[in-house]
This record gives structure tokens, C-alpha cells and sequence, in this order.
């Protein structure tokens, strides 16, 4: 079956802004507490993205974080979310005046007065809206508005990383379905291996005579961090239900879309009697299974997921190779 044009099947409501916010809470409990990764110096972040930022709580969570710098003018807008939609976005009039939203697809080019202007760019949870076709392109626009120097953090988790225990028939048809639902639509099942490639596959043109001291060579990210971060035997209350809410949205998206799909299939082609009757079977399994997540941890066992934690910095380019160390391992 042909691909779907639409990825995002997530609503934009109030219910859905509400749900994204504790889910925020549930990645910062993850995350040991942090907004930013410990690696990441914080002291030099001038300047921050936040991309598919959503409600755009880990940016304006951020904006107020004494340890960031100080700027000299505090109506600079330092600190940019980018979302596809602006109907989650807070209220103009609720922002501080260095905080900023902007309506833009990753998938496009950002407008040129963003290029090469932030000291970190985040992303996160985007597996479930980015298509297989799409990934690289939105790694390179990304990375594109990140000043050499500059820090990706970037947080995801998908099917494949989640599992139930006990092992069960339910959580093994849920997971199987989510991940068929997912090739039909032309995302990608797993996301964090073929993420990992594409930012470590972008290459720097390098001009005659420069040096790249991030890496000694063309590639223009060099991995600074990779972590997997597990909900399994986490001691917060925040993550325990955290994790049930993502499984609920997620599973029940992709569920009900492919019942959608399923069921007109059936009701306006003209099967075979065998044909018709495995794909009846099919739906009202899918049925089962959707009432069965939808119920509780009694329905489909309890649930864990890990989240791949990457961090990675953008080359710089020197003509002379004097200063190189302090660049590349900066202390002020």
C-alpha cells in the first residue's frame, strides 16, 4: 500500500496541549532533572532553538534558567521555538520579550536570518511526524541554523524501543501494528539508528588551507554524547505515569488510524470471500487490542521504554591552526 501523506495524526486540542505538557515533566524526570544535557556547557548558550517545540515548555522552562547567560538587552529574542502549527503555541501576551515562536516546517529550509544563529539547537520526540524520505533533509535544515561550535541535543524513543513484561499476546500485536501502521505511512519503525547516521553523515565544504579541529576532517558533527535512557525501575511517580500516557497516544493514534484504513478497505473493495474474511479478522484483533491498551496495565502488562539521548556539536573552521585545543575544548 501506497504511503500516507499525512504523518502527524496527533489532535492540536486542549486535551492534547495538556498531554504534551506532562509529557515534557515525564522526559525532564526521565532526563535526571535536566533541561540540558551536563556536557553541554550552558554558560556559553547565548542564543537556543527549540524545533517541533509544540506548547513550547522546555524553551520557555529554559529562558528562565539562572545559569544561562545574562544578555545586555533582554528584549533580544534568544531563545526561538519553530512548530509546524501555531495552534499550541502559549499566548503572545504570556511570553517573555526574549522568547519567540515561529511557524516553520523542518522539513523546509528555516528562513536565512536563522541560519548559523544558535548555540544549541533541541529536538525532541519526532519520530512519529519526520518520514523516512524526509530525515536527512530535516537533519541538514536543522543543522543548518546551528553556529559552528553549536550543540544538537536530541531525544527520541519509538515501537522498537518499547517492550511489555510479562511478554504478552497484546503488547506484541500492539507493538507489531503501531510498526506496520508506521511503513505504511513512510516512517521510519526505528528511528534512532537511522537518526545517528544522518547527523554523523553530514559533511563541511572546507576551504583551501582551513582546519576542522571538532574532527580533523569534512564531517560537520562530531558525537559528543549518546546515552539510552530507560523507564525501566525509575523511582519517579512522574515517569511511572509518564510512560503510560506516551503508550496511550501513540499506540491509539497509529491503532485507530489503521482501523480507519482497514475497515474502508474492507467495506469498498471486492475481496475474495478468504480475503475479506482475514481482513474482518484483522480488524476486530486490532479492535481488541486498541480496548485492551486503552484499559489499563491490566490490559497489556506494564510498559518501558528507552529514549536515545544524543548530543553533538558542529565543526569549526580555523585558517591557521593556533587555538584549535581551546576551541575545541572550551573552559570560559
Amino acid at each position: 500500500m501506497a504511503p500516507s501523506t499525512e504523518a502527524y495524526m496527533l489532535t492540536r486540542d486542549e486535551q492534547e496541549t495538556q498531554r504534551l505538557n506532562a509529557q515534557h515533566e515525564y522526559m525532564r524526570q526521565l532526563s535526571h532533572g535536566h533541561l540540558v544535557h551536563p556536557s553541554i556547557p550552558t554558560h556559553q548558550l547565548h542564543a537556543v532553538a527549540d524545533v517541533a517545540s509544540g506548547t513550547g515548555l522546555w524553551l520557555r522552562q529554559l529562558a528562565n534558567d539562572p545559569a544561562l547567560p545574562k544578555a545586555a538587552d533582554d528584549q533580544i529574542q534568544r531563545f526561538v521555538g519553530f512548530d509546524i502549527s501555531p495552534q499550541q503555541f502559549p499566548p503572545r501576551e504570556s511570553l517573555a520579550p526574549n522568547v519567540a515562536f515561529i511557524v516553520h516546517d523542518m522539513v523546509n529550509p528555516f528562513p536565512p536570518e536563522y541560519h548559523e544563529k544558535f548555540d544549541l539547537v533541541n529536538v525532541r520526540l519526532v519520530s512519529y511526524a519526520v518520514k523516512a524520505a524526509d530525515l536527512d533533509k530535516v537533519v541538514k535544515n536543522i543543522l543548518q541554523i546551528l553556529r559552528p561550535g553549536g550543540y544538537l541535543q536530541w531525544q527520541e524513543t519509538d515501537a522498537c524501543d518499547s517492550w511489555a513484561h510479562p511478554e504478552n499476546p497484546t503488547a506484541t500485536s500492539c507493538v507489531n501494528y503501531v510498526i506496520q501502521e508506521k511503513a505504511d505511512r513512510g516512517l521510519l519503525p526505528g528511528f534512532a539508528g537511522p537518526l545517528v547516521k544522518a547527523i554523523l553523515s553530514q559533511e563541511a565544504p572546507l576551504a583551501d588551507g582551513q582546519r576542522n579541529p571538532i574532527s580533523w576532517s569534512r564531517d560537520l558533527m562530531r558525537l559528543q554524547h549518546l546515552e539510552t535512557v530507560s523507564t525501566l525501575s525509575h523511582p519517579s511517580p512522574v515517569v511511572e505515569a509518564g510512560k503510560r500516557i506516551q503508550l496511550i497516544a501513540a499506540a491509539t493514534a497509529l491503532l485507530k488510524a489503521r482501523l480507519v484504513r482497514k475497515t474502508v478497505e474492507l467495506n469498498s473493495t471486492s475481496k475474495p470471500s478468504l480475503e475479506a474474511e482475514e481482513l474482518d479478522e484483522e480488524i476486530q484483533t486490532m479492535g481488541s487490542v486498541l480496548a485492551a491498551v486503552q484499559s489499563g496495565p491490566e490490559g497489556g502488562g506494564s510498559w518501558d521504554y528507552d529514549v536515545t539521548w544524543i548530543v553533538a556539536r558542529k565543526a569549526i573552521f580555523l585558517d591557521s591552526i593556533e587555538g584549535w585545543m581551546s576551541l575545541r575544548h572550551p573552559t570560559q
